[in-house]
């Protein structure tokens, strides 16, 4: 849960907001489906910096970055010399970025009762290539990348200013490539 979600939840919880549809006026939200209609937050607690909080958040493959840290972070090198076990986990994840994006949109459609997205033109291709180039951006940044070790131009800040661009570029150009997904 991203901290912009948990201050929306915090701020549902205050005696004077009442959102109807999460928990009556003066109710804390206590059940898992209140706190997550809570996470979206009310008109009232809306402002520019949460909406440009969200939108940047909302282009971070973290399902996906999670799972590349963790491996990562087991990784051990025997020496210093190949870093081909980086790169090779790079590529995996690479490759399940836009396979991850389907697979959850999918089980959104089959839980709404809908049919299953196989045709390509029914797949959310906007979403699935915006997580694939900010999984690069995202992995480019982390402290165990393999382009640390590969590409001596590579360092901290200029990995720190590519993560910010992407997010933002990434959420800025997003309603340009909103299209109506066929059924």
């Amino acid at each position: 849960m991203s901290i912009a979600s948990m201050s929306s939840v915090a701020f549902v919880r205050r005696q004077d907001v009442d959102l109807a549809q999460v928990a009556p006026a003066g109710a804390a939200p206590n059940s898992l489906k209140e706190i997550e209609l809570a996470t979206a937050g009310t008109p009232d607690s809306q402002n520019a910096v949460t909406t440009a909080l969200k939108v940047i958040v909302t282009y971070i493959p973290t399902e996906v970055l999670t799972l590349y840290v963790a491996v990562l972070a087991a990784i051990q090198l025997p020496d210093r010399t190949s870093y081909r076990p980086l790169w090779v986990a790079f590529f995996c994840f690479l490759a399940a970025t836009p396979v991850a994006v389907w697979l959850l949109y999918a089980a959104k459609v089959i839980t709404a009762g809908k049919e299953l997205p196989v045709a390509p033109r029914t797949w959310p291709v906007w979403e699935m290539s915006a997580a694939t180039i900010a999984y690069v951006a995202w992995a480019f940044a982390l402290p165990e990348s393999p382009f640390k070790y590969e590409f001596a131009w590579y360092t901290p800040a200029l990995a720190g200013v590519i993560v910010l661009i992407t997010s933002t570029v990434l959420g800025l150009v997003a309603p340009l490539f909103q299209r109506t997904i066929p059924s």
